[in-house]
């Protein structure tokens, strides 16, 4: 195997020495070119209308160094394998020579950049320079061209607010128009007819108006209308309600009526039975006082005859006591057909009262019943709303309720047979 000395070129051979004398004569041909460039100003204009790629090309002459820096490159690659020291020698100053190359490469092109920076930062500087020659002028100019622009913007818009304006306010008058009719609902008939004439009276001024003049006479015939039908609506309901108060005005009546008479019956009734007690009491009192007499007239009678008999004989004294004794039993008689008189008196006043009692509830029912026939559907919701908001009989207006009901069912049954039986 032959040795690594007898395959390399030692570092004394002429490869070394030709690769330094062409790296001389390349940094003196690149000073030489960057000092004809800086005399000359035609390269110099030349190389500032190159493109960046071939103006760096140029100020680090690419292909000339192409052409050393590959030859350089391909000059080691025969070096493969170091097996003494010369082998490492050579080795590293190969190495030495190609790293070389690089920092000189590096520090060109540095070199380069920091030049075209100064270049650049000198052209911004001329550049201000230029354009404060015309900067002043360039922004009055355009201030006297913004402040026109700004003034004829200005007079646009104001035209434009003022047309918004005006469609608004002729919108807001065509939106009042057709909000007549909403807001009478539920008025008085007296208002809402009042308001009809204002419509009526409505003239629209068409130029004014303009291309909503149409729009407006629309909504002002609808408005019209609306109202119209609410005006006979209402004038309808007014009509109902006012019956249905002389409705609800006559059963008050008639209730009063069914009251006070009621009360007149029972106002008699108890003076009658008061009467009567009192009569039965005066009876009593007096058949008691007649009683407590005739006890007394019998006991002095008995003394009396008492003596008589003790001055007597002993038959008229038997006869005397056998005639008391028919007296007495003259006078119970009496008594008992008085009482028996004063019981029928008692049952004929007790019939009385019983008689004027089925009279008042006779009365009453008749009320109750006439009420009922007459009660409507509405009265008696109304009724059934107001006793349970205030606490009142919710079970007698429910049955009211009901009783509507089946009147209601029973009026409209006859005219429901009517239309089936015409259909």
């Amino acid at each position: 195997m032959p040795s690594s000395s007898a395959r390399n070129q030692s570092p004394s051979e002429p490869g070394r020495v030709g690769t330094a004398s062409f790296r001389a004569a390349t940094d003196q041909a690149l000073s030489a070119r960057s000092s004809q460039l800086q005399g000359n100003p035609m390269n110099t204009q030349n190389l500032a209308t190159l493109a960046p790629e071939a103006r760096a090309a140029q100020l680090l002459s690419f292909d000339e160094t192409k052409a050393e820096l590959t030859a350089l490159a391909k000059s080691s690659e025969r070096i493969t394998q170091i097996s003494n020291k010369a082998g490492r020698e050579e080795c590293h100053s190969s190495l030495m020579l190609l790293k070389s190359r690089r920092i000189d490469i590096e520090k060109r092109g540095k070199e380069a950049r920091d030049d075209a920076n100064k270049f650049a930062k000198a052209v911004i500087a001329k550049e201000k320079e230029l354009i404060g020659f015309i900067a002043p002028e360039e922004e009055r100019l355009q201030i006297l061209r913004d402040q026109w622009d700004t003034a004829i913007e200005a007079a646009r818009l104001e035209k434009l607010e003022a047309e918004r304006l005006r469609v608004e306010a002729i919108q807001k008058k065509i939106q009042a128009i057709r909000d007549v009719p909403a807001s009478l609902v539920g008025k008085p008939s007296v208002i809402i007819a009042g308001q009809l004439a204002n419509l009526k009276a409505t003239v629209l001024d068409e130029a004014e108006l303009g291309a909503d003049y149409l729009t407006a006479t629309d909504a002002l015939a609808a408005a019209v209308a609306r109202v119209q039908d609410l005006l006979a609506a209402q004038k309808e309901a007014e009509a109902e309600q006012a019956k249905i108060k002389a409705e609800r005005e006559e059963l008050e009546r008639v209730r009063a009526e069914n009251e006070r008479l009621q009360r007149e019956a029972a106002e008699r009734a108890a003076a009658d039975r008061a009467e009567a007690d009192r009569k039965a009491q005066a009876e009593r009192d007096r058949v008691a006082a007649e009683e407590a007499a005739a006890r007394a007239a019998e006991q002095a009678e008995q003394e009396r005859l008492a003596a008589i008999e003790r001055g007597k004989a002993m038959e008229a004294a038997a006869a005397e006591r056998d005639r008391l004794a028919v007296e007495r039993r003259e006078q119970e008689a009496e008594m008992q057909a008085e009482r028996e008189r004063q019981a029928a008196e008692q049952r004929k006043l007790d019939e009385q009262a019983a008689q004027l009692k089925r009279e008042r509830e006779a009365a009453a029912a008749k009320a109750e019943a006439d009420r009922l026939a007459n009660l409507g559907l509405r009265e008696a919701a109304e009724a059934v709303v107001s006793a349970r908001s205030n606490g009142g009989n919710v079970d007698a207006a429910i049955d009211d309720l009901a009783a509507a009901l089946a009147n209601d069912e029973a009026a409209v049954t006859p005219a429901r047979a009517k239309r089936v039986a015409r259909a």
